[in-house]
């Protein structure tokens, strides 16, 4: 299936499909798509759409995070990375889900007790077999930025997609002198053509 174009506002930084005059956003003149079989200065090197309206992406020097449709944060220049990193864990949220053993406990009406108890497991249960998949971004200096991409079940279609956007952008970082897990020494930056690092 060939990889849908996308173009990056200017302005707001919001990716969308090429062939727009402006954006779907701020209405801001969008840039020419790029041409087929060359890569462009400002073209994004990195495009994942993470289900539930997330967007990542990264074009020139900078990563872009997307959390919903009408919602964009603020850009994260490359060069200003230390490092990046997935985060993994369980749903702990559900086990909020566990308070309701205690209706199932005390509740005097039988049917109260089997839903208290009931909801209780479905908390762990969905603690057990779901899991949080976040981009953690270290910066160089300051405080680092956690971008949550998505919550799925282990195994599940929607959980290999995440990974598998993890592992794309891992390489491009890579590629771009960010170190990745916990890495000590990063690749450094391809040389241009006249022994240089890329910009």
């Amino acid at each position: 299936m060939p990889a849908e174009v996308l173009v990056m506002c200017g302005a707001c930084g919001r990716p969308q499909p090429a062939g727009r005059p402006r954006c779907i956003a701020c209405e801001a003149v969008l840039p020419e798509a790029p041409l087929p079989g060359g890569p462009a200065p400002g073209e994004p090197f990195f495009v994942a759409d993470l289900g539930g309206g997330r967007m990542l992406s990264g074009q020139g020097t900078r990563l872009f995070y997307q959390p919903h449709p009408s919602v964009m944060v603020p850009p994260v220049e490359l060069d200003s990375l230390r490092e990046a990193r997935l985060e993994s864990r369980y749903f702990r949220e559900a086990l909020a889900l566990t308070v309701f053993a205690l209706l199932g406990l005390w509740a005097q009406p039988v049917a109260l007790k089997v839903l208290g108890l009931g909801m209780a497991a479905l908390g762990g249960l969905l603690a057990l077999t779901c899991r949080s998949h976040g981009l953690v971004l270290v910066p160089r200096q300051g405080a680092q930025v956690r971008w949550p991409l998505g919550l799925a079940r282990r195994g599940s279609p929607r959980d290999t997609r995440l990974l598998a956007a993890w592992t794309s952008l891992s390489e491009a970082l890579r590629v771009r002198g960010v170190a990745v897990d916990g890495e000590s020494s990063p690749l450094p930056p391809p040389p241009t053509q006249d022994g240089g690092p890329l910009s």
